[in-house]
């Protein structure tokens, strides 16, 4: 039975093995040493051929043996992969190219690299050079380097530790300390080390991918400050990964792990050991761009994204990737989305896909240990890419007008502008703020400021913040405004205890779309707002004067989820959120179109209407029976309140008001 044949000897070689292994696929692997035997894990399932064979031995064997062929050979044995290519074409077998990947876009920006086609021309280049030389291109063509004796004094050479290659290292006239036999891979601190062990002036190095370990010798070479020499690729090459060759020539798709990793607040010092751990074992990283830094040399894309992520997922299938994100994974983080979003793809597509998560230390958690202040008695809300979010507003200013501590997440210099105008406008401008600037990076700074000072904040970064509130009011859990408290002007306005009893009514619930129509001086959508920052109001008003009453009234009780639409119900309603409870306090005779909006907007509402002419009370009779209702209540209201008449109080009756309750469209 013929078997898929791989020519190997190199990295890629190896794993396709070992993925064909796995799946219990039996196989041919041609290596051209004995070393390259030796790095073969054993199976039954590989058939490892040792020796150099001519294109005719090549044939020979693919004609008898073979129905797959592939080339995993180094990308600089041209005349080995001219061999495969010509017995392939004669044998009648498809020729598939495994690539190495690219290497340059992982090389850090300030690295020296001077470019060479072949190893002569480098050779020459380095004659004109001084001081000690790392070769790390092998021993084959080790003979065109030490031809100069005023490059092979100084010459020192990392070759495999086989016996054929320090042969042919003391065969080129090295010896003792100028042979360094490592196998690799390498990491970038262990090229260093040889660096400076051997105060070397001049690293060469072909261009052989991030599994050659190109990144990471251009990486140490630029640590040290000393140039690259280095050898390119003979030609363009075309071919498949590993990955794609396996998914396309055996249907065999990785099992794939995505780690979601918490990177604390930024320095690679707070990762914890988790968190490092799997940084280190991933085989590609993705992240934004501040986060990458730390991990120049490794193979990494700047997304964060899951539209982003998921096309090289698709293209690389790695056995193991890791997005890096900021602080803790599971606060205000991009994991939150990012997991489902992954998860929901590869069911779709087929692919064993697991995602873990692993969290990190918060920006919260780093800033209370540098203010000395606990946080468990602490609210935590984020204004961080909000600008412009009238609820992240609303929750900023309710939190820190209720909390004596509210930690605030932001992003730059004008997040803390934008918090400190918001505190400073809803009349706390005097509490002290905790700022903390680059956490974990050496230009770290921990400060106190005060919300009228924010304004000078100006120096790029990231920020975070602890505002102090020494004062805090004690929120009541019922309606808080009273009538004198209103700017009213000659709006007319829901009075305090019918306003408070309708409210009653509306049933709100936290989180709530609330319209409030006919608004007149915002009465009413003020106390709805005052009850939660997580409800958003619509006041709705025609009056183009009642619309600057409303907007003083949000502005004096520092109201930011109120959102004032001037305009007719019901066409001031169509481009509006979908609402879950509707406030009528007004509507100019439209009561039942304003109805029809409002179910055909949301199918079904929590509904409250006032009404106090017999007009508007017989058209709430009349529309009623044409809408499906439930918890229908109605009630009439009498208040009278007392006045001083010489040393009598009389009572003074105001207007009865009829108040309708019901849920539109089904039950509550």
């Amino acid at each position: 039975m013929k078997k898929p044949l791989i020519f190997s000897g190199t990295t890629e070689g190896r794993q396709l093995s070992e993925k064909l292994t796995a799946s219990g696929i039996a196989h041919i692997v041609c290596v051209a040493t004995e070393y390259g035997e030796l790095v073969m894990e054993p199976s039954t399932l590989a058939d490892v051929r040792k020796g150099r064979m001519t294109a005719l031995e090549m044939y020979d064997l693919m004609k008898s043996e073979a129905d797959k062929v592939f080339d995993a050979t180094h990308p600089y044995a041209a005349d080995v992969s001219h061999n495969i290519l010509t017995a392939c074409l004669a044998a009648d077998k498809e020729y598939i190219r495994i690539l190495r990947d690219a290497d340059s876009e992982l090389f850090p920006k300030d690295a020296e690299i001077h470019m060479f086609e072949n190893a002569e021309s480098c050779a020459v280049a380095l004659s004109e050079t001084q001081g000690n030389i790392l070769l790390t291109t092998g021993s084959k063509e080790l003979n065109i380097y030490s031809a100069d004796e005023g490059i092979r004094s100084r010459l020192y050479a990392r070759v495999l530790p086989s016996l054929e290659s320090i042969s042919l290292c003391e065969a080129a006239g090295l010896s003792g300390k100028h042979i360094i036999a490592m196998q690799g891979p390498f990491s970038m601190e262990t090229d260093l080390a040889l660096i400076r062990q051997f105060d070397i002036k001049a690293l060469v190095t072909k261009s052989s991918g991030t599994a050659g370990g190109a990144p990471e010798k251009v990486r140490a070479a630029a640590r040290a400050g000393i140039p690259v020499y280095m050898i390119g690729r003979p030609s363009e090459e075309t071919g498949l990964s590993v990955n794609e060759v396996l998914a396309q020539y055996f249907g065999i798709r990785s099992h794939m792990t995505v780690e979601l990793v918490g990177i604390g607040p930024g320095g690679k010092d707070f990762l914890t050991l988790d968190a490092s751990d799997a940084i280190s074992s991933a085989d590609i990283l993705f992240g934004a761009s501040r986060m990458l830094r730390d991990y120049e040399g490794r193979k990494a894309y700047a997304y964060y994204r899951a539209e982003d992520i998921i096309p090289v997922l698709e293209k690389e299938i790695p056995e193991k990737a890791a997005v890096l994100l900021s602080g803790d994974t599971g606060f205000y983080s991009g994991a939150e989305k990012l997991a489902p979003s992954l998860k929901k793809w590869a069911h779709a597509s087929g692919i064993k896909c697991d995602v873990r998560i692993h969290p990190g230390i918060s920006s919260f958690a780093y800033l209370a240990a540098k203010a000395g202040v606990s946080y468990q008695d602490a609210e935590l809300v984020s204004i961080h890419g909000c600008s412009g979010d009238k609820k992240a507003a609303a929750e900023l200013v309710n939190s820190v007008r209720y909390n004596e501590k509210t930690f605030v997440l932001l992003s730059g210099a004008d997040d803390v502008k934008l918090m400190g105008d918001l505190l400073t406008e809803s009349g706390l401008s005097d509490v002290s703020i905790i700022l903390g600037f680059q956490l974990s990076y050496p230009e770290e700074i921990v400060g106190m400021i005060r919300a009228v000072d924010c304004g000078k904040v100006t120096e790029p970064g990231l920020y975070t913040a602890i505002v102090v509130n020494e004062h805090p009011q004690t929120k009541t859990v019922l309606p808080v405004i009273r009538d004198e408290e209103m700017i009213r002007g000659k709006v007319p306005m829901t009075k305090e205890t019918i306003r408070h009893l309708s409210i009653m009514k509306l049933c709100l619930t936290e989180g709530a779309t609330v319209y409030d129509i006919g608004s007149g001086t915002g009465s009413v959508a003020c106390e709805i707002a005052a009850q939660s920052a997580g409800i958003k109001v619509f006041a709705i008003e025609k009056k183009e004067e009642a619309c600057s009453l409303i907007e003083q009234n949000a502005v004096r009780f520092g109201l930011s989820n109120i959102q004032i639409i001037q305009g007719t119900a019901p066409a001031a309603l169509e481009e509006l959120e979908t609402p879950t409870h509707a406030f009528i306090g007004g509507s100019s005779g439209e009561m039942r179109e304003i109805l029809t909006m409002l179910k055909n907007k949301a199918g079904s509402v929590r509904v409250v209407i006032n009404a106090v002419s017999l007009e508007t009370i017989a058209e709430i009779q009349r529309v009623l029976s044409d809408f499906e209702v439930s918890d229908l209540s109605i009630e009439q209201v009498s208040v009278s309140k007392a006045r001083e008449l010489g040393s009598y109080h009389l009572m003074t009756a105001d207007n009865p008001v009829l108040i309708a309750s019901f849920t539109l469209g089904g039950k509550s």
